[in-house]
Formats: structure tokens, C-alpha cells, sequence
């Protein structure tokens, strides 16, 4: 086989592999997307599992990404069982995703990472099992709520050296980048006010006084350690959960506002030391783009003439953001040592035919980098359902029956509202109620 067969097959297979594997548009979430965001749960999961759209959406390497949207879209259609079966299969297979990933970041530097199966992203991997311990407290079972909340606290523990070893692994793999200052961003998200929220409401609800009261410094904590993330002040009910009136009975309100971010792609060129036409490589990077909420601020009307506002707690985009920053210095370096292997490999090929014939080694070489851009494509997948910010209040009632209205307003004033008949508050339990509006 001479060069010029060669290098031309070789390109015809990366641009083959780069259409297989190019991220999938957004657009075919449509129906998906449209049950989400009208509350129609029911339909947006029938959509999920449409042959039309599920081999597209959720092939096999993306069943990370079926589990993780479909826990949550079952979560808001308050089906608890089914979501904890789905989330809890996400969590295994990242765990599993994760030990595999190790050695295989080492060498699997061939096309793009769209084509091995999804790892999850960071945030998805903590809020998963807060969601989760949600779904325990609506079944009735408080001790496996607060298994999900110590999963989150060990989880953020883990995630502040992860990156650090794995890039030095891929740096001490890869020659190509000896002498290179590439270094992984610090995650400075270690502690979750969502979720030590949570923790004390359950300590709570079992009587551990002293538990609940850890947590709640812990929850204060967390904002002084990462204002980054938390640039809000603290929500001003929370003074009052750790003591309820003789009585009384309190009703704590949460609500999920808004979607978590999505992914899109950039581009850096890369210049390297090579003959042109490879004396330059585009990087295809993936970036976290917010997508913004309607809802500004978020009102709760007790049946009686009650109200008070549900206050942010937790910016789960911000979050999203945060812990992505020291994947994405792992991600830059593993694209930047694949696109140079790349690179000189062209290069290579160009040079060995241009002994022999001066126009064929151009054309290979720029063949080469044309092959070699197009088999570059950032990996844009990501979870489109985990709520954007989460709000939270709680008020003192006499023990009762109560119909619950929650007010979401915009810029321009009340964008809808959503009401709960018949919710009952007791003074022997947590009364712990969710209302979503993921516009």
C-alpha cells in the first residue's frame, strides 16, 4: 500500500468515526423538554422511550445519561420508588465508570471522548444522591435520607484531589507533553448547604437535637467557604428550624427553579513546532452555558392568609460550574495530548511522501489536518434535567390541614402558580413539601 492510499484511508475512517460520534443537537429533546416544562412527566417520559428518539438520545454508551434524566423527571412526577432505582443505577455505573477510567484516560487518546461512554459530571454525581435522599424521605425512610446526605459529604471530600492524580498520570503518559505547565483548577465547592439543609431537617425530624445543630453550622460554613457559589446570604427561616414553639407544628416549602446548565463547544488553536500545513491544531473544548430562569423570586400563600418568601439556598448551576473547572483542565490536557499525537502523526506521513513527490507530501499534509480537525468534536453530553437553583422557607402552623399555593414572579410580575389541596402539617413529624418550576 503506498502513502497516499494510506493517509487517505486513514482520514476517511477519522471523518467517518467524527460523524458517528458528533454530539447529538439539542433539538431532538424537544418532546422531552416540552413534558418537563409543562409538567406533563408522564408524557416526558414516554418520549425518553420512543424508538424514534431513544437510539439517538441513549444509546448504550449513554445509559449513564438515561438513568440520570429519568430519575429525576420520575422525582418531579413524585414517583419515588422508580426514581430511586434510576438513580441509584446512575451512581453505580459512574462508580464503575470512574475505577475503569483510570487506565483507560491513559491511552485512549484515538478520536474524540464522545465515542466511550459517559463518566457523569461531578455535580451530577452529588445532587443524585441528594435527590435520592428525597425520595427516601418521601418513603418513609429517614435513616436511608441521611445515607444519601453522608454520600454527598464524603463525595465532595473525594473530589478535592480527583483531578490532580489522573492528570498526572496522563502527563507522565503522554511525552508529547513533557515540559508542558498544564495543571487542573482546585475545586473550592467542598461543602453543600443543600444538602447539610436536608441533613439537619432529618436529624431533626428523629430527635437528634445536637446532629441538627452541626449541620446547620455546617450549612453557615459553606457559605463562607465558597461565596463563589453562594454570593447570596443565607435563607433568613433557617434561624428558626432548629426550635419549633410548644403547639406548633413547622412546614418547610422547597422549591426547584429554572434547569441546570448544558454544554457547547469552543475552539482553541493549538500552534505547534511542525512543517505546515500541521504547524497549528484546533482544540474542540466543551463549555458550561447557563440557561437562565424566568423566575426572580418565588412566594408561598398558606390557606388563613399566610405567606412568606422561599429563599435561594443552593445555586446547583453554580455548582455545575464550579466542579467543572477542574475537569475541564483535565479535558484541555487529554484533547491537547490526543490533537499533537494526531498532529505529527499527519505530519509524518506528509514528510515521508514529500521525499519522494513534493505535491503529494502537501496534499497529505494538508489531507492530514483536515482529518484531523474534523475528527475533533468537544463532548457536549450532560444531563438536561437536575433544576437550576433550589429555594427554601418554613413557617410555624397550629397542626392542620392546609391548601399551599406557591407564586413564581418575573420581571414583569407572576408568571404562575401551582396549588397543593389538603397538605397536611403535624406536630410529631417533618412536613417537608416540594413545588417545581423548571421554566
Amino acid at each position: 500500500m503506498n502513502l497516499g492510499t494510506a493517509a487517505a484511508r486513514t482520514a476517511l475512517v477519522l471523518l467517518l468515526l467524527c460523524l458517528v460520534s458528533c454530539a447529538t443537537g439539542s433539538g431532538v429533546y424537544k418532546d422531552i423538554d416540552r413534558g418537563v416544562n409543562t409538567g406533563a412527566y408522564g408524557n416526558a417520559l414516554a418520549a425518553m422511550d420512543d424508538p424514534k428518539t431513544a437510539g439517538v438520545l441513549y444509546p448504550p454508551r449513554n445509559e449513564i445519561l438515561y438513568r440520570l434524566d429519568r430519575g429525576m423527571i420520575e422525582h418531579y412526577a413524585d414517583q419515588w420508588t422508580d426514581s430511586s432505582a434510576d438513580l441509584e443505577e446512575a451512581e453505580r455505573q459512574i462508580e464503575a465508570a470512574y475505577t475503569k477510567s483510570i487506565s483507560q484516560e491513559i491511552g485512549t487518546f484515538i478520536l474524540n471522548d464522545n465515542v466511550r461512554d459517559y463518566q457523569g459530571e461531578d455535580y451530577e454525581d452529588l445532587y443524585l444522591n441528594v435527590f435520592n435522599a428525597l425520595n427516601y424521605y418521601h418513603r418513609g425512610n429517614t435513616e436511608g435520607a441521611l445515607v444519601e446526605i453522608r454520600k454527598v459529604n464524603e463525595k465532595l471530600r473525594f473530589l478535592q484531589d480527583k483531578y490532580e492524580v489522573a492528570s498526572e498520570k496522563i502527563t507522565n503518559a503522554n511525552p508529547n507533553l513533557a515540559g508542558s505547565d498544564y495543571t487542573t483548577e482546585a475545586v473550592s465547592f467542598s461543602n453543600s448547604a443543600l444538602a447539610r439543609y436536608l441533613s439537619l431537617l432529618f436529624f431533626r425530624s428523629i430527635g437528634d437535637a445536637d446532629s441538627a445543630r452541626i449541620d446547620l453550622n455546617e450549612l453557615y460554613r459553606a457559605y463562607e467557604l465558597a461565596p463563589a457559589v453562594y454570593y447570596n446570604d443565607p435563607p433568613s427561616s433557617l434561624k428558626d428550624e432548629l426550635v419549633i414553639p410548644d403547639g406548633k407544628a413547622r412546614l418547610n416549602v422547597m422549591g426547584f427553579i429554572g434547569l441546570s446548565p448544558v454544554k457547547e463547544e469552543v475552539n482553541l488553536w493549538l500552534p505547534l513546532p511542525l512543517p505546515y500545513p500541521n504547524n497549528r491544531a484546533r482544540l474542540a473544548l466543551p463549555v458550561m452555558i447557563d440557561r437562565p430562569s424566568a423566575v426572580n423570586s418565588v412566594e408561598v400563600v398558606i390557606s388563613g392568609g399566610q405567606r412568606f418568601k422561599l429563599e435561594l439556598i443552593e445555586d446547583i448551576s453554580g455548582v455545575a460550574r464550579e466542579t467543572f473547572k477542574a475537569k475541564y483542565g483535565l479535558t484541555l490536557l487529554k484533547t491537547t495530548a490526543r490533537t499533537i499525537a494526531k498532529s505529527i502523526t499527519s505530519a509524518g506521513i506528509a514528510g515521508a511522501a514529500k521525499r519522494r513527490d513534493e505535491n503529494l507530501g502537501a496534499l497529505l499534509g494538508l489531507f492530514g489536518r483536515i482529518a484531523t480537525e474534523l475528527s475533533e468534536s468537544a463532548d457536549l453530553r450532560i444531563s438536561r434535567y437536575f433544576p437550576g437553583r433550589v429555594f427554601v422557607g418554613g413557617i410555624d402552623l397550629d397542626p392542620g390541614l392546609y391548601t399551599v399555593t406557591v407564586n413564581y414572579y418575573g420581571a414583569r410580575g407572576l408568571i404562575s402558580s401551582e396549588h397543593r389541596n389538603n397538605i397536611e402539617v403535624a406536630g410529631d413529624k417533618l412536613n417537608l413539601t416540594e413545588f417545581v418550576c423548571l421554566k
